[in-house]
């Protein structure tokens, strides 16, 4: 089964309110509880998405995602924290 890119470089990040205003890891796309794996994507200030891998001085932050909502978005966009 193919997997549909719906998130690349300069895309609108998806922000999932219940995430947002939690206290507990939940996933930014959808909202579940995040596994011990996350991903993480990077948005700039204006919640785009920025690539990970350079230096980026509007950077709004790192969020996580859960392994099935990763598919969702192009592989360069993604990190693992500590990893």
């Amino acid at each position: 089964m193919a997997t549909t890119i719906e998130f690349n470089l300069g895309d609108i990040a998806p922000i999932n309110t219940k995430a947002n205003s939690s206290d507990e890891a939940l996933c930014f796309a959808c909202g579940r509880k995040l596994g011990k794996n996350a991903f993480h994507f990077e948005v700039s200030t204006d919640w785009t998405l920025i690539d990970p891998n350079k230096t980026n001085e509007d950077s709004q932050g790192c969020f996580p995602v859960g392994q099935e909502c990763a598919k969702k978005f192009a592989s360069n966009l993604l990190v693992k924290i500590g990893a």
